[in-house]
């Protein structure tokens, strides 16, 4: 089966028993990964946490792998010292190469199973009907729509004439509403029904930051919107974003609400509800862990989501948690401000009437309470 050359071993993998065995590691990995697949979809429906599955996987040790392994590879049997260096090479090795954790097999999947990376995310709260399988993801717009978006945004070419007229309302400004992904729009209003082709330059998500500002200004809340847009395609959106929240906060020295409004990508079943014969579309609400001031915008998100679903139930889809992992920002610009909020209106296939009804509940809840908190002296201003 082998033999030994001036010092190194030669496989002879020809021989049946050497196939045999390769055959029953390909079998035995398929199997692995389809069971840990179900074990982990089947998680997802039955919680809204992933405690249960962390609690399984964490047990798991690199020197038991091996020793798994090595009842069909002897020669992982022979290495004298593999028992006092198992855990430093393979971290290592898997690290550096594969950018795998070994204390974490969910590492080993994060890229093999679909779907598995939303375990990147933990779910806060939630509405009954909402587990891993249906919380907000994110998806880039196709390459060559994308540069559309860029070569659009260059010229500064968006529709203009599609937005409200804004309302002025209070000169003291508390809430700057801006867009991020400000490309990111609806299939209905786009006359598209392919998932991938919900963006547009001309007609997107800042017509909803234009009603949810008109609403609070109507309330005397004072808001603006960002007017102009971040010069950026999917990369680097949210650095972009970001220098132009941090301008308008020098420029009014006041605000202290951060809204970055977003169009989730899942699909109308997980994204609509109806309401007393009106159909809405769904919020929720995404906080970064990595931003300084996590527990209190989480605080905040967790006030406005049960507040929402007090007054619509289901309304808010919930509140969900992200590290800076697996291509998560994880911050989201969210140290800017202890009052930062992310907010994803809908999915593709809401439209604008729906996203509208949705962002006014938000407006009613945001503004009555920074009215309450506002001293009656300023109230007017």
């Amino acid at each position: 089966m082998r033999n030994r050359v001036r010092g190194f071993t030669i496989f002879n993998l020809s021989k049946p028993h050497i196939r045999k065995v390769f055959v029953f590691l390909l079998i035995s990995t398929a199997l692995t990964f389809a069971m840990v697949g179900t074990f982990a979809m089947f998680q997802a429906k039955t919680t809204i946490r992933s405690s249960s599955l962390g609690r399984v996987t964490t047990h798991i040790q690199t020197k038991t792998l091996i020793l798994l392994m090595g009842q069909v590879l002897p020669y992982l049997r022979e290495g004298e010292n593999i028992a006092k260096q198992d855990n430093l090479f393979t971290q290592l090795f898997f690290e550096v190469i594969a950018s795998i954790n070994p204390r974490d097999p969910r590492t080993f999947l994060g890229r093999e199973l679909p779907l598995f990376t939303l375990f990147d995310a933990e779910i806060d709260l939630a509405s009954a009907d909402v587990d891993y399988t249906s919380i907000p993801i994110e998806s880039p717009p196709p390459p060559e729509l994308e540069r559309e978006i860029i070569r659009g945004v260059n010229q500064a070419q968006w529709d203009q004439k599609q937005q409200e007229d804004a309302i002025e309302g209070p000169r003291l400004k508390q809430i700057f509403i801006y867009h991020t992904h400000f490309w990111e729009s609806y299939l209905p209003e786009l006359n598209e029904k392919n998932p991938n082709r919900a963006n547009s330059v001309k007609t997107n998500i800042m017509r909803v930051g234009k009603h949810m500002a008109n609403h609070l200004n109507r309330m005397g809340v004072g808001a603006i919107v960002a007017d102009k847009l971040p010069r950026s395609g999917w990369v680097g959106a949210y650095s972009h974003s970001r220098s132009l929240a941090v301008s308008m906060m020098k420029k009014y020295n006041d605000i202290h609400y951060l809204i970055d409004i977003h169009r989730d990508s899942r699909r109308r079943a997980q994204t609509t509800i109806d309401i007393n014969g009106k159909t809405y579309a769904r919020l929720a609400f995404v906080v970064g862990e990595a931003s300084k001031n996590f527990e209190k915008n989480r605080q905040l998100a967790r006030e406005m989501h049960i507040k929402i679903n007090q007054l619509y139930p289901g309304l808010s889809r919930g509140v969900i948690t992200k590290k800076r992992a697996n291509g998560n920002n994880g911050e989201y610009n969210q140290s800017l401000s202890p009052n930062s909020m992310l907010v994803e209106v809908g999915g593709v296939d809401n439209d604008f009437k729906e996203a509208f009804r949705s962002i006014e509940v938000l407006a009613q809840v945001l503004g009555e309470k920074i009215q309450q908190a506002t001293p009656v002296s300023t109230k007017g201003e």
